[in-house]
């Protein structure tokens, strides 16, 4: 009877770490992102405008808009824009400079294939 009970729960065992390999019990994460972003984007499709035209004039911060790929950061992109310059801003000055021209998106949650605007800075040469 022992024998039969093991094989029932190996079964079962196997079983289940089958399932959470191939189709998971939690959804698939990039797609969860994405109808968040796409309810949010609902709820704020009217007043784009709006939010734009306070943050133009406060913010002279020059920019580029970059359409973000898998696996790219904030930093990463800041320093890719500025290519062989020496680039030593601080991360957090990066970041909440990313935060003032996107005022509704958080740095650490950047979607593949948005468009996002990236600041640009003007790299001195150092002091010898």
């Amino acid at each position: 009877m022992r024998p039969i009970i093991l094989l029932v729960i190996l079964i079962i065992v196997i079983v289940s770490v089958r399932i959470d390999l191939t189709s998971g019990t939690i959804p698939f994460q990039q797609s969860a992102g994405m109808e968040e972003t796409g309810e949010m984007n609902d709820k704020y499709s009217d007043p784009p405008e709006e939010l734009e035209e306070p943050e133009e004039p406060s913010s002279p911060l020059p920019y580029q808009e970059v359409i973000v790929e898998p696996g790219q950061t904030v930093y990463g992109v800041v320093q890719r824009l500025h290519g062989e310059e020496l680039f030593n801003i601080p991360l957090h000055e990066v970041l909440e400079d990313f935060e003032a021209l996107n005022p509704d998106i958080s740095p650490h949650h950047l979607l593949a294939g948005e468009t996002y605007k990236f600041p640009l800075y003007e790299t001195e040469p150092p002091n010898s």
